[in-house]
């Protein structure tokens, strides 16, 4: 007979609510393998009929076993003289607990196992050792079972798993292979997930790793996994490594989770994760983080247990704790400053591979070399990718010839006067500079007007053009680049719509939503109309219109003095005017509305338009001037 004792506390404590992970609880599964020296643990995942299998080839138990040290509730192995086990192997167990982590995840356990020939086997129900503890006097009998005709070790079935089995081999596979350093234990002991071999590769990270910082013979390892990574070689009390990646976004696994971590493994079995802020690291560098601590003497068998009850993390008050905290601080503080140079270096040394680059660097000052290196070196550790840091590499570019420029424009205060060379080099320097300037600004201007092509809904474009246009004149004309509004202006020229008499009542119901806009671009006045993008009207209807612009523009001007000052008045129309279809149509069209100040664009055309000024003007400078070279060369680093 088989009897297991325990209260609820222990139950809901240790057993229910002591891991949430099927990993986790896996782990104790596979721990407990180790213990009973088997050279193989294999986990099996039935997903249709909701089950789990552990089978290992362990030593196995004999029924006496099962009562004295499986059911026994925190049978401590270690005070039995059972600190190693007969193959030799350092024990993982301590407090004896492990075993109900199992009922984390399923409400029926079903154990078999073999020692001398003899199989045990019992079936464990959660519901009822819960009401043994609440009705009876705490003592629960598992189910007795037939022999199966198990061999060999020990294999436990969880069923009746409290969430849905969505887990295939891959994800569990990774996520033991993080739990159990594999290469660390120092013993056969392979682990099988669906017949696949887990292995420490499979932890995702070790080829992502771009600077590794090395410790004992547990780094050299890690080194050669991490084939391809520069290493540093370093001393300290543990073994392991701590690496640095080259983007964040590497940190995120195959199955989303966040590797941006430093594992702390004792005796080859993970004692603590999510360690990283634990020890205070904040900072940009910190997201590009991992790396795997080994100290078995945090396990030592003549100390008190350092882990705490849940067996998830380190109790954090231990001496041993305080003095791994305070050296892993300190190595880390160095890995962020030397991680930091090396970025630097990295960046300068990607962008000097490109010659114009390398040519453009070589006409900086040292002190503008250095600062400019720091420059390159911040971008490169932004949490973006290279096609996302190269347009920050380019107005890096753009901002030191600025400086450039000023540094030259300070040495003319001690140029003679007569000195005319020098005076055109500063303006040249200046010139090409504000050349290139606007060459970004038109090429980003020319992007949003192919986003803008790319509408084919009318209502789409109506809405866009009227939260963009009016703040955004270039879309209309190039050089009315820097648009400036005047409320007073705008209040008037709309009155002259809104307030006209053969604008109220059906007439205004008509043609509905009225949009007016008054700008000032250039010294030159800007009267903007959107109709609709499915209105429709004639010429005759426009002139109409925009002769009452031109009278309220004439009077407002000559009111105040500036009667001489140009402007232009423009309808936005979504369709073509109905007199363009006549012969001529357009043409007359376009005639009439010169004779006071005023043209007709459609959206198509206002698109058009806008396209082909700036391709024209993007082709016409993009190989102008060794900036254009420069910025252009570094869409090279970028591919």
């Amino acid at each position: 007979m088989f009897e297991m004792t325990v209260d609820l506390n222990v139950l809901n404590h240790l057993g229910i609510n002591l891991y949430s992970s099927i990993p986790a609880v896996v782990s104790e599964a596979v721990a407990n393998a180790w213990d009973a020296d088997a050279d193989s643990v294999e986990i099996n995942l039935n997903k249709e009929k909701e089950i789990i299998e552990i089978i290992d080839t362990g030593h196995g138990m004999a029924a006496a076993d099962v009562n004295r040290k499986f059911l026994t509730v925190g049978y401590r192995r270690r005070d039995d003289g059972g600190a190693t086990s007969p193959k030799g192997r350092k024990v993982l167990g301590r407090k004896g607990i492990g075993k109900l982590s199992l009922f984390s995840i399923a409400d029926e356990i079903e154990v078999r196992t073999v020692k001398d020939g003899a199989e045990s086997a019992f079936l464990m129900s959660l519901p009822d050792i819960k009401k043994a503890i609440t009705e009876g006097d705490g003592k629960y009998s598992p189910e007795v079972l037939q022999p199966s005709g198990l061999d060999k070790g020990t294999k436990i079935t969880l069923r009746k798993l409290r969430k849905k089995l969505t887990w295939t081999s891959e994800p569990l596979r990774r996520r033991l292979s993080r739990r159990f350093s594999l290469a660390s234990i120092g013993d056969t002991f392979d682990i099988f997930v669906d017949g696949q071999q887990v292995s420490d590769s499979d932890r995702e990270y070790y080829s992502k790793v771009e600077f590794i910082w090395t410790y004992g013979e547990k780094g050299n390892e890690a080194a050669t996994l991490a084939n391809g990574a520069q290493e540093f070689k370093r001393s300290a009390s543990f073994d392991g490594w701590i690496g640095t990646v080259r983007t964040s976004s590497d940190l995120i696994s195959e199955d989303g989770d966040n590797l941006n971590d430093i594992l702390i493994f004792v005796r080859g079995k993970l004692a603590q994760e999510n360690t990283l802020q634990f020890y205070g690291e904040d900072g940009l560098y910190a997201s590009y983080v991992v790396g795997e601590v080994h100290l078995d003497e945090l396990d030592d068998d003549d100390k008190d247990d350092i882990a705490t009850t849940s067996r998830q993390a380190l109790i954090d008050d231990d001496d041993r704790v305080q003095k791994l905290r305070s050296e892993l601080k300190s190595e880390l503080k160095h890995i962020q400053s030397r991680w930091t140079q090396l970025r630097v270096k990295e960046a300068t040394d990607t962008a000097l591979q490109v010659p114009e680059v390398k040519e453009w660097f070589g006409t900086l000052g040292p002190d503008q070399k250095t600062k400019a290196q720091q420059l390159f070196g911040k971008i490169n550790q932004l949490k973006l990718d290279m096609e996302s840091k190269v347009p920050l590499f380019k107005f890096g570019v753009l901002a030191f010839e600025k400086l450039k420029l000023r540094d030259s424009l300070d040495r003319l205060n001690a140029v003679a006067a007569d000195d005319i060379a020098a005076y055109l080099a500063a303006f040249e320097d200046h010139d090409e500079l504000e050349a290139q300037h606007y060459f970004e600004i038109s090429k980003g201007r020319l992007d949003i007007i192919k986003k803008f092509r790319e509408l084919t809904d009318e209502d789409a474009k109506e809405k866009v053009l009227q939260e963009f246009l009016f703040g955004h004149l270039w879309l209309l004309e190039p050089s009315w680049d820097r648009a400036t509004q005047d409320a007073f202006m705008e209040t008037e020229v709309k009155n002259t719509v809104i307030g006209a008499e053969e604008f109220q009542g059906e007439y205004l119901d008509k043609i509905g939503r009225v949009d007016i806009k008054y700008r000032k671009s250039g010294g030159e006045h800007v009267i903007i109309e959107l109709k609709r993008a499915g209105r429709i009207c004639d010429t005759g209807e426009l002139l109409q219109q925009v002769r009452k612009y031109q009278r309220k523009m004439k009077q407002l001007l000559h009111g105040l003095g500036r009667q001489a000052e140009p402007f232009s008045i423009v309808c936005v129309v979504g369709r073509d005017l109905s007199d363009w279809s006549e012969p001529e149509g357009r043409s007359d069209s376009r005639k009439l509305l010169e004779q006071v100040s005023a043209r007709v664009m459609t959206y198509e055309e206002l698109i058009g338009n806008s396209f082909r000024a700036y391709g024209e003007f993007l082709n016409a400078s993009e190989n102008a001037g060794k900036i254009y070279n420069v910025l252009n060369a570094f869409d090279k680093i970028g591919s």
